[in-house]
């Protein structure tokens, strides 16, 4: 991993901010497709399971970003 690049540009995937930011992405990221199924059975619906699935992924991205450019504005690269 570390010497992953993309091919055409040659750029490093994985730098200090993108690892930070892909470290706080599965922080809030709802992985558990588990926990969707327990929260459907619980609640007897698809609205309260999908809802979480979109604000969650949703908070996780936004995080991650924030953090990735966040760093790399502050020179960590």
């Amino acid at each position: 991993m570390q010497n992953a690049t993309f091919e055409n540009t040659g750029v490093k995937i994985f730098t200090p901010a993108t690892t930070a930011g892909l470290i706080v992405f599965f922080v809030f990221a709802l992985q558990c497709l588990s926990t969707v199924a327990i929260s459907k059975k619980e609640t007897g619906g698809w609205k309260i399971p999908l809802l979480q699935v979109v604000t969650f992924t949703l908070l996780a991205y936004v995080s991650a970003f924030i953090t990735v450019n966040g760093l790399r504005y502050f020179g960590v690269e």
